[in-house]
C-alpha cells in the first residue's frame, strides 16, 4: 500500500544559499528543497524543535541581495538536517517565493491547487502569517518585530 504524502505543499528542488539566524548562533548552508510552507536544509545543527530563527534565502549566484526574508521554526530534526516551517514573511518575499516555485515546479498546476485548497495564510499589513504554528497574539507580535528589524546583511554594512 502506498503511503499518502502528508505534506500540504509539494517540495520543489532549488539550490539556494540560506542563513538561519537564531540570535545567538547563525548557520550558513544550502537549501535542498523549498515549498510554500517551509524548507529542508542538510547540515549539522545544534538546535531543538520549536527554535525560532530568521531565514535569509539567496538565489545561487546572486549573493548580493536576499530573495526571501522570513521567520521560521524548526519542525523536524534528522541526522542529515532540519525542516523549517515558515511562520511569517513580508508580502514581497512571499510573492517572489511563490513565483519562483511555480516557475520551477514539475507540476505548477498541482502547486496552484495546493495553494488554493490549503488556505493557511493570513495577511496583516504587509506580512503573511502562516497558520499552522497557531501563534497567540503576543507571539505573533514578536515574529512581526523580527521581520521589521534590519536584515543581518544590512547590520554588517
Amino acid at each position: 500500500m502506498e503511503e499518502k504524502n502528508r505534506r500540504r505543499f509539494s517540495r520543489v528542488n532549488i539550490l539556494w544559499a540560506v542563513r538561519l539566524d537564531f540570535g545567538t548562533v547563525e548557520y550558513k548552508q544550502f537549501v535542498n528543497n523549498v515549498s510554500l510552507g517551509g524548507l529542508y536544509i542538510e547540515g549539522d545543527f545544534q538546535q531543538v524543535l520549536g527554535d525560532v530563527c530568521i531565514i535569509s534565502l539567496k538565489q545561487s549566484g546572486l549573493f548580493s541581495e536576499e530573495a526571501v526574508h522570513a521567520v521560521g521554526t524548526i519542525t523536524r530534526i534528522s541526522k542529515h538536517g532540519v525542516a523549517v516551517e515558515f511562520l511569517s514573511m513580508k508580502l514581497d518575499s512571499f510573492f517572489f517565493l511563490q513565483a519562483t516555485l511555480f516557475s520551477k515546479a514539475v507540476d505548477p498546476a498541482l502547486l496552484g491547487r495546493e495553494f488554493i485548497s490549503n488556505n493557511i495564510f493570513d495577511l496583516e499589513d504587509d506580512l503573511i502569517l502562516f497558520e499552522p504554528f497557531h501563534m497567540d497574539f503576543q507571539t505573533m507580535k514578536q515574529v512581526q518585530n523580527l521581520l521589521l528589524r534590519p536584515n543581518p546583511s544590512e547590520r554588517n554594512s
